[in-house]
């Protein structure tokens, strides 16, 4: 089972405009009850360019997931996913990044 906290590769193509596009990987977000049940599992994206964390994206350190990179959570990309959508388990996020990334989904849904 897919689980909250968990990043994956997801196929984003077919994307319009400035949405995340290409296969990238991108941290589980949605609860496990609706991940074991639901066809689709919300995702938020992640991005390797770090330049600026902004206060709606959370920072992933260096070596916890993928080739090892620094990578920012991208809260304000959030998507619904169709489970055929998602590759290869790159991880899991520790307890300290999830809640930053708890942190910036509420500053990006006004919570």
């Amino acid at each position: 089972m897919i689980r909250r906290g968990e990043v994956y590769w997801v196929d984003f193509r077919g994307a319009i405009g400035v949405e995340i596009r290409k296969v990238r990987p991108a941290v589980v977000v949605s609860d496990d009850g609706h991940n074991e049940h639901m066809a689709t599992i919300t995702v938020a994206p992640l991005s390797s360019s770090t330049a600026r964390i902004k206060p709606h994206e959370a920072a992933v350190p260096e070596g916890l997931i993928g080739d090892g990179r620094l990578a920012r959570v991208k809260a304000h990309q959030l998507r619904a996913m169709d489970k055929s959508r998602f590759g290869g388990k790159l991880g899991v996020l520790p307890a300290g990044v999830m809640a930053a990334v708890d942190a910036s989904l509420r500053i990006h849904l006004g919570l």
